[in-house]
């Protein structure tokens, strides 16, 4: 998987708490959230605000959109939501320039608490 075109591999992982697979893969985490487009965009805001980053950009219409966020020690924060189906959106999240998985996943599991209502 050192190649620059190895496939993305989604493990079933979480699928009871509302995502349906994710894979870190060249410093980006991509999740399949089970919730629709504007639900996760929504709760992609509340995370990154509940965990103290600051937004910088937020845009987005009916397909895709793109959050820029800084966290506390100024590292950027990235996520690109995607509209897959009316019930999966794809998220990448990417925590400064070269990917920081652990702050990543720590990510995905605000948004999944967010989506599931626990948070």
């Amino acid at each position: 998987m050192l190649s620059g075109c190895a496939p993305l591999i989604f493990f079933g992982a979480g699928t009871a708490a509302g995502v349906a697979g994710y894979k870190f893969y060249d410093g980006a985490l991509n999740v399949i959230y089970q919730a629709s487009y504007m639900d996760t965009w929504d709760a992609a805001l509340k995370a990154l605000s509940r965990m103290n980053l600051k937004v910088e950009k937020s845009d987005h219409d009916t397909k895709k959109g793109e959050i820029v966020a800084r966290r506390p020690d100024g590292t950027r924060v990235t996520l690109s939501i995607e509209y897959k189906t009316p019930n999966e959106t794809e998220a990448v999240i990417r925590v400064g320039f070269f990917g920081d998985e652990a702050a990543s996943v720590a990510i995905k599991e605000k948004i999944r608490e967010i989506l599931q209502g626990v948070s």
